[in-house]
Order: C-alpha cells, then sequence, then structure tokens
C-alpha cells in the first residue's frame, strides 16, 4: 500500500480504497502474505479453453440454448466461465420485460456469491425434483436472485455454469420447479454446443 501511496503520489487511506475497489472487482487479489496481486479480471479466459476455442468462438456457441433458455422462463439467462476464485459472464440474454436482470458479459462474479460459481464449487446446492441448483439470493445485488447449475461439459469439465437472473420480486418458491426444469434443459443444449455431440 505503501509504493502505491507513494508512486500515485495519494495518501495512505486513499490508496486503500483504490486497492479495495481493484480487489472487488477482481483486478487485484490478496496474496497469502497480504500483498496485493494481479486479479482474476487481467487473467485472460482462454486460458483454461481448449486451444481450438476462443471466447467469442464459446459464447457463439451457447448464445441458441441461452436464447431458448430466456423465452422459456421470461428471465434473464447466462454463462459463465470458472477462473479460479471468480466466474466470468460469457454470455447473456436479457429478456423483453420491463424489469428485468441487465447483461452482464464480460463481468467478473465472485464464484462463492454467484449462483454459477456456487454450483461449480457445490455450494449451498439445493435439489429440485432431482436437479441439482444453487441460488444467489441478493448474494452480490441487492434485489437480484438468480438460479444456476452445472453444465456437464466433457470439454470444460466443472468450468462451465448457465444461470437464471431475476429481480427479486419475482422469485418465488412456486416456480422453483419450473425454473430448474428449464435450466436442466439449457445445460443440455450448451453441452451439446460446446462438446459438439
Amino acid at each position: 500500500m505503501t509504493t502505491v501511496s507513494r508512486q500515485l503520489d495519494i495518501g495512505r487511506s486513499t490508496a486503500h480504497r483504490l486497492l479495495t475497489m481493484l480487489v472487488h472487482h477482481g483486478f487485484a487479489t490478496r496474496g497469502p502474505n497480504r500483498e496485493y496481486l494481479r486479479g482474476p479480471a487481467l487473467r485472460d479466459p482462454s486460458a483454461v479453453l481448449p486451444e481450438d476455442m476462443t471466447v467469442a468462438d464459446l459464447r457463439l456457441r451457447v448464445l441458441p440454448s441461452l436464447r431458448i433458455l430466456t423465452d422459456a422462463v421470461q428471465e434473464t439467462a447466462n454463462v459463465q466461465l470458472l477462473l479460479g476464485d471468480f466466474t466470468r459472464v460469457v454470455a447473456s440474454v436479457e429478456c423483453e420485460k420491463v424489469l428485468r436482470v441487465t447483461n452482464r458479459e464480460g463481468q467478473n462474479l465472485p464464484a462463492d456469491k454467484s449462483s454459477g460459481g456456487r454450483a461449480l464449487l457445490s455450494q449451498d446446492l439445493q435439489e429440485i425434483s432431482g436437479i441439482q441448483i444453487a441460488v444467489n439470493d441478493q448474494g452480490i445485488e441487492e434485489g437480484i436472485t438468480a438460479l444456476g447449475m452445472v453444465v456437464p461439459s466433457t470439454v470444460l469439465p466443472n468450468r462451465l455454469a448457465v444461470s437464471i437472473a431475476m429481480p427479486s420480486t419475482r422469485y418465488h418458491s412456486d416456480i422453483l420447479e419450473h425454473l430448474a426444469a428449464n435450466l436442466k434443459n439449457g445445460a443440455h443444449g450448451i453441452r451439446i454446443a460446446v462438446d459438439g455431440d
């Protein structure tokens, strides 16, 4: 922190706030000795992809299944790629409702808080009609609830998740079965698009 303060010619408290925000947004992380290191937002997501696949290619492959999922549930759908402690939203399709969760493409979300990350990390899973899902109920942003599920890809094992995000006012237990069934269908379509079978 002293180095940052000195190099930027700012006070230590300002340097602390700056570094805290860089950590919060994934541009920095804290090392084992509390030093600041380059964060996941600066890591290349293609590093976890097969050589013949780019992030743009992955996005194009999953978009048709995301559109089908969004149409089925009338909520925003996302595909997240696990990158260490974060998930990166690599594709997003917004629903047409006026009140909706907006496109989050390119954003890094803490894996332990995002629904897709929780599903990939097997944290706080719920079983709905035999389907394993993870719920993020306002854990990242107030007023937004999301449900996530692992995409059972053999090309990207335990790296991809699909999620449905909605305003929390529309999240009710009586729609969980409908959402879980559609997540399962979406995950299946995405797996076929990614794995090619």
